[in-house]
């Protein structure tokens, strides 16, 4: 009987290590582990006095972290953030950093779930700059997701960027992102795979475009950024420099009467606490090219001319268009020979820069188009005007502001001016 007890337990020993050993035993006993794959690059957002925002995408993950270290040395700080499901089955994964040093460069790190991510890459950020900081670089572009299947060049223009400047302090993206209808699945398509370094380094603002409004825009393109207030109008400010984005929707305004109350009351803080303050939007006012003018932007210019606004910068027009100093009016407020410096002038400037990824006549935009202000109805109007893909840099230096448009395609400088006061 002994014997026979010892048999059998044997075997139910033999049995049990053969179960532990299986491994569909094991992946029913517990869930299997999926790893943690980054789906889309670090970007940086809402960089506002001592914080930033840094968010990126992954197939999995609950926990997320980012380490940060003041470039020139010292102790790396951790900061944990949250991590959400979108609505396109992937994680987002947040982490605002706050008490940081003003207008200082940081390296900094992302993890999810514990696992490093991105480690191949040297990642850094520079924090707002303080209200006493005046010198700094900024770059502008309209019209950029157009796919590079349909004639877009978001890749041209994105590698532009980087390879002339990797270290902008800030970008100002002028609507219509995402093309044709500002869907969420295409900004893993047509935008973050060819802006992943330039995003990484630079805090970009978008405002929304008609394009972008081809969705439903609060469960697509309001998805991917992290932008203040209600994220369709917002302002910031960068040094000595009050930024103002508006959401001029298909050109009548997302809630006009509401936005341009605000706005009003936005200016009114502005005034004297500022050296510049430059507004962006989708849709131009007046204009020479292809495109009509739009009487709800018009109908800001007496704001913009009251309150002192400097530059006016739009997409919208696949093309490059620099206008003279308008009034309230839309009247040009001052002649004068060259207008490529501009010394307490009076006015604002007013600049479509609509080609960053399409142009008219190319791709899904076949219709041909050569400028002609000449025979514009405000013939005197135009200061500028180029044919061709292109982007805004714009440095400031004090009371000194310097713009430069730049050709996507080579690099090339196609206009610039400077304003002083």
């Amino acid at each position: 009987m002994k014997r026979f007890v010892n048999g059998v337990l044997s075997f139910l020993i033999v049995i049990y290590v053969l179960a532990a050993c299986n491994p569909l035993a094991k992946k029913n006993s517990q869930k299997e582990k999926v790893q943690v794959v980054l789906q889309r690059m670090p970007y940086l957002q809402s960089a506002i006095a001592d914080s930033i925002s840094v968010l990126w995408r992954t197939n999995v993950g609950s926990e997320c972290m980012v380490k940060y270290q003041l470039i020139q040395g010292g102790d790396w700080l951790q900061q944990t953030g949250e991590v959400r499901s979108k609505n396109d089955s992937v994680q987002e994964n947040i982490a605002t950093i706050n008490g940081l040093k003003r207008g200082q460069i940081y390296a900094y790190k992302v993890f999810t779930d514990g696992v490093q991510l991105a480690s191949d890459k040297e990642l850094q950020f520079r924090s707002a700059l303080a209200s006493t900081d005046s010198v700094f670089t900024f770059f502008a572009a309209g019209d950029i997701g157009e796919s590079v299947e349909d004639g877009g060049t978001p890749d041209k223009l994105a590698k532009t960027i980087w390879e002339r400047n990797s270290a902008y302090d800030l970008g100002l993206l002028l609507g219509d992102i995402i093309y044709p209808i500002g869907e969420s699945a295409g900004y893993d398509i047509h935008l973050f795979p060819y802006f992943k370094e330039v995003f990484s380094r630079t805090t970009t603002w978008p405002i929304p475009g008609n394009h972008d409004w081809g969705s439903n825009i609060e469960t697509n393109y309001a998805e991917q950024w992290k932008l203040p207030g209600n994220e369709h109008y917002y302002s910031f400010d960068q040094g000595n420099v009050h930024f103002i984005g508006l959401d001029s929707k298909n050109g009548g305004f997302y809630e006009y009467e509401e936005q341009k109350a605000w706005l009003e009351d936005d200016l009114k803080k502005a005034q004297q606490k500022y050296d510049w303050i430059v507004v962006f939007l989708h849709h131009n006012g007046k204009s020479c090219t292809y495109k009509d003018d739009y009487e709800a932007v018009v109908t800001l210019y007496p704001l913009f001319d009251e309150y002192n606004v400097d530059l006016v910068l739009n997409g919208h027009a696949h093309t490059y268009e620099r206008l003279k100093p308008m009034n309230g009016k839309g009247e040009v407020a001052n002649q004068q020979e060259n207008y490529e410096l501009y010394q307490n002038t009076e006015g604002f400037i007013s600049i479509t820069a609509g080609s960053g990824g399409k142009l008219r006549g190319v791709g899904s935009d076949p219709t041909a188009y050569t400028p002609d202000p000449s025979n514009c109805k405000y013939p005197d109007l135009v200061a500028f005007y180029n044919h061709t893909w292109a982007y805004l840099e714009i440095a400031v230096n004090g009371k000194s502001m310097s713009a430069k448009t730049i050709s996507v395609q080579n690099g090339e400088i196609l206009d610039a001016f400077e304003i002083r006061k």
